[in-house]
């Protein structure tokens, strides 16, 4: 906007040294040509023809007055500066034609047209002082936001590394508690199972054994309630996420790379069984290839599941009759799902497991 301004004004500048001039052809050829090469310098800027026009109107200078007079406008639009730095012989050109106007009786005139071209050459400076500006403020504008985007990110991370442990470590509290649990008073009460029934075998009296099973059967309860609690207690604190990072993290074979993009909980069953997949599919990583990248990938869709499970190796073939990959199939078949085996880049088993209820059975990771 203050570049127009100022063109306006230094228009209005040549147009004060034109009314002074005879209103001719001339003249008014003279203001067209020098609008319309500023016009170009906005357009056009990087083009070099733009400096052969305005070449060409130099040369016009010298030979018509009028376009003497409107060298203003031009010289604010050229290239006035380069690198920062005055650039000498592009402003002498734009004063070389004064020498051919030189005349006493013009010489007030042409003292006023000098004090124009320094003041196009000022505001010319002022202009581009002022873009300098603007542009080191939208970059230091853009570098405050990136900042402040990779700050927030961070600490986005943070939060949720956070969480993360927060959660890991109660979850491992809980395991600890259930394996106590289960160590101690579960020991204890299987004793004294045992103890009520070696009472019952000494002491055959009929006033003694209906109180004894009665003791036995409420032990025997208690211990079975027991029982299902710690195992509702570990089940609760398998994390599928933090068990498949552990398998990647202690997986020495070649490099692991782990995805997960999982919101909703699954069942314990089917987490087992993910877990059973990616072990055997490691196992036959270390065996049978010689990848040097081997990716996990457990992905949520609205109504299924995606495990890709995925190595760089070049020496395995695709086997469906192996131990391994048919204990992965039995484990997907049981879940209702689908296996795809791909070996044409690498090895790739891609797994889609339905969100359904799956069958309880007998689960061995």
């Amino acid at each position: 906007m203050n570049i127009l301004l100022n063109d306006l004004l230094l228009l209005f500048i040549s147009v004060l040294f034109l009314i002074f001039e005879e209103i001719d052809v001339s003249t008014t050829t003279a203001l067209l040509c020098a609008i319309i090469l500023a016009a170009t310098s906005y357009l056009y800027s990087d083009k070099r023809w733009t400096s052969l026009l305005r070449l060409c109107y130099l040369i016009l200078t010298v030979w018509n007055r009028a376009f003497f007079y409107t060298l203003p406008l031009l010289f604010y639009n050229a290239p006035l500066w380069k690198q920062k730095e005055l650039n000498i012989p592009c402003v002498s050109l734009y004063l070389l034609p004064m020498i051919f106007h030189l005349n006493f009786h013009y010489l007030g005139f042409d003292l006023l047209w000098l004090l124009a071209m320094l003041f196009s050459l000022l505001l010319k400076q002022q202009t581009l002082s002022q873009q300098q500006l603007e542009q080191d403020y939208k970059k230091q504008r853009d570098t405050s936001r990136e900042l402040a985007m990779i700050l927030s990110e961070k600490n986005k991370n943070l939060l949720i590394q956070q969480e993360q442990e927060v959660r890991i470590a109660t979850l491992n509290e809980r395991n600890r508690i259930a394996r106590e649990i289960h160590d101690n008073v579960g020991h204890l009460l299987s004793s004294a199972l045992l103890q009520i029934g070696a009472i019952q075998a000494i002491f055959t009296q009929e006033e003694l054994q209906e109180p004894l099973t009665n003791l036995r059967s409420t032990i025997s309860t208690g211990m079975d309630s027991i029982r299902s609690s710690v195992h509702n207690l570990h089940d609760d604190a398998l994390d599928l996420q933090a068990a498949l990072q552990t398998l990647i993290q202690n997986f020495t074979f070649c490099k692991g790379n782990f995805v997960y993009d999982v919101t909703h909980s699954m069942s314990q069953e089917m987490i087992y069984h993910i877990l059973a997949i990616v072990k055997e599919c490691m196992n036959n990583t270390m065996k049978h290839s010689n990848a040097t990248v081997f990716t996990v990938t457990l992905r949520e869709q609205p109504t299924f599941y995606q495990l890709i499970l995925t190595d760089n190796g070049t020496s395995i073939k695709k086997q469906d009759t192996g131990i391994g990959l048919k204990n992965i199939r039995e484990r997907v078949e049981t879940m209702h799902g689908f296996l795809n085996i791909q070996t044409e880049q690498g090895f790739c088993l891609f797994i889609t497991l339905p969100k359904e209820e799956i069958t309880h059975e007998n689960i061995n990771c």
